[in-house]
């Protein structure tokens, strides 16, 4: 399911825009001896990835930005001094890998148009991907913004992973305000 974005883009200004995918576990139990917490949860991280456990009760175990020691896909491990008895709740999540994957994001004036108003990708420089990281780095030049009219647009950003799987990872309205210094 992608977020659902708005945004404003400045008619005649370059226009940036950055993501972060994150891939995002629910938790089921936590045990802790206060050296190393362990987290059971259905899972694809790996050793040395960065995660993030919110939501969880008691908040002792919301952790932010720890290093996975040791992961299968049903439990990971951090070490972390939390102690106490886990009641309920919890996501982690850390970012996804995006290593050769491309994307693309298109405006277009309805959803259901042929025609787009700007169309970036990775492979025109529009996009650029740090796959580990997971950020994804969206530029219009001013060039590219100048040519579009001012108004409302939608717009809709896909990864594509390189064995053919199509993510959107984000959509919404666009309204470009009109350049009025020229």
């Amino acid at each position: 399911m992608s977020v659902v974005y708005n945004v404003v883009i400045d008619q005649g200004a370059d226009w940036y825009i950055n993501f972060l995918y994150r891939q995002s576990t629910e938790i089921t139990n936590i045990v802790a001896n206060g050296t190393v917490v362990t987290v059971t949860a259905n899972n694809g991280f790996a050793p040395g990835q960065i995660v993030s456990i919110d939501g969880v009760l008691p908040n002792q175990f919301n952790l932010q930005n720890v290093t996975v020691g040791f992961a299968n896909a049903t439990s990971f491990e951090v070490t972390n001094g939390a102690t106490g008895v886990y009641i309920s709740g919890g996501l982690a999540t850390c970012p996804a890998d995006l290593t050769n994957y491309t994307a693309a994001l298109q405006l277009r004036t309805e959803p259901q148009s042929t025609n787009y108003v700007l169309n970036l990708t990775t492979q025109n420089g529009g996009i650029v991907i740090t796959g580990p990281t997971g950020e994804i780095a969206v530029h219009a030049t001013h060039t590219q913004t100048g040519a579009i009219n001012e108004g409302p647009y939608y717009y809709d950003l896909e990864i594509y992973s390189d064995t053919g799987v199509t993510t959107r990872v984000a959509q919404g309205q666009a309204i470009v305000s009109a350049q009025v210094t020229r």
